[in-house]
């Protein structure tokens, strides 16, 4: 079998709540999220010959919405610190997500040898937005999923599922606002990530020469299984 030359480009986005009410969960928060950039910086070494691995992460509430580090590279990136999540102010969801998903799109446009995995952690309900309704984000995510991307929802503190749902989002997790049930689902979220970029390396593998239609009916056919553990 003829050895893939191309790395293909990993893009794990993480869009998260930092509104006033994240505060009882600032600690698990904290050393949840680490964990995961955590993997990811893993599974850049682990799968270097096949995949080159970028992390974005977007902290927002209605003062700013931050990008963090945007396609990062994970060895470079830092660990969020009490000093740099700080919880304050409202929920401005549609805007983080709108911004976040357009200018990802619009630097991708054209590149047909990547994977895109999106997870939004949030406990409230939207509340601020300006610039983006339910409608055009739902549309947005649904678009996105058409050309291959993956979606996940963390949710604690409201309609988990109401909300996935009406943004079309279907691997969910609704969790306990507390510090051990916070830092179980971030590990649960690391392990989803694992096998995700495993799933992504065997499928390098087994067809190196992958066009990209059969690229995205591969993406397609995993996209709802991200959190499933069996």
């Amino acid at each position: 079998m003829e050895k893939k030359t191309e790395k293909t480009k990993v893009y794990n986005v993480i869009i998260m709540d930092r509104s006033g009410s994240m505060w009882d969960i600032q600690k698990p928060a904290i050393q949840g999220f680490n964990e995961v950039l955590g993997g990811v910086k893993a599974a850049q070494t682990k799968y270097a010959e096949t995949q080159e691995q970028f992390i974005t992460l977007v902290l927002f509430d209605s003062a700013s919405i931050d990008e963090v580090y945007w396609n990062a590279d994970p060895s470079k990136a830092a660990i969020l610190t009490a000093e740099t999540y700080v919880p304050g102010a409202c929920t401005p969801l549609y805007d983080a997500m709108g911004r976040t998903l357009t200018k990802l799109e619009k630097e991708l446009k054209g590149d047909e040898n990547h994977s895109v995995i999106v997870t939004v952690i949030t406990d409230g309900y939207e509340n601020s937005s300006h610039e983006y309704n339910l409608a055009a984000i739902k549309a947005l995510v649904e678009h996105l999923k058409d050309e291959g991307w993956s979606f996940a929802y963390m949710g604690t503190d409201h309609d988990v599922h109401g909300v996935s749902v009406s943004l079309s989002i279907t691997n969910v997790i609704k969790f306990e606002k507390t510090e051990e049930k916070t830092l179980e689902t971030f590990r649960k979220e690391r392990r989803a990530r694992e096998r995700w970029v495993e799933e992504e390396n065997n499928f390098n593998l087994n067809c190196p020469n992958a066009s990209y239609e059969e690229r995205i009916r591969f993406e397609k056919q995993r996209a709802a299984r991200f959190y499933q553990e069996d």
